[in-house]
């Protein structure tokens, strides 16, 4: 259950935390429900199209239609349980007309980018 799984821990394991670099909290989850099921829960975000030279992202090159998304799926019992997904999108999905995130639209790539993955097991 996301409840009992340790988000620090989930935070430190490179292939997440490099998308990821700031805390997650319960919060940041949305429930994944397909019809009246429940899988688990997901969190998702834009990702930015380069780093600095020292590593930081560099917000100036804007976002390039990736989306970093974690599913932890009912039964994680452990943060390695938690999947990592990169899903794409066409650019101009990412931000409103005011230039703000476009998180129903972002939301949307997640979902369908898990669905797709559940389709495959």
């Amino acid at each position: 259950m996301i409840d009992d799984l340790d988000l620090d821990a989930l935070r430190k394991l490179r292939r997440i935390g490099y998308y990821f670099r700031y805390p997650l909290h319960r919060d940041n989850f949305h429930d994944l429900r397909i019809g009246d099921h429940l899988y688990g829960h997901y969190t998702a975000k834009p990702l930015y199209g380069r780093l600095t030279g020292e590593g930081h992202v560099d917000k100036s090159a804007g976002f390039n239609g990736d989306v970093a998304v974690l599913f932890a799926p009912l039964a994680v019992n452990a943060p390695d349980d938690v999947e990592l997904l990169i899903a794409h999108s066409n650019l101009e999905h990412m931000t409103l007309p005011s230039g703000k995130r476009n998180w129903k639209k972002i939301n949307e790539i997640a979902v369908a980018a898990i669905t797709k993955r559940l389709e495959e097991k």
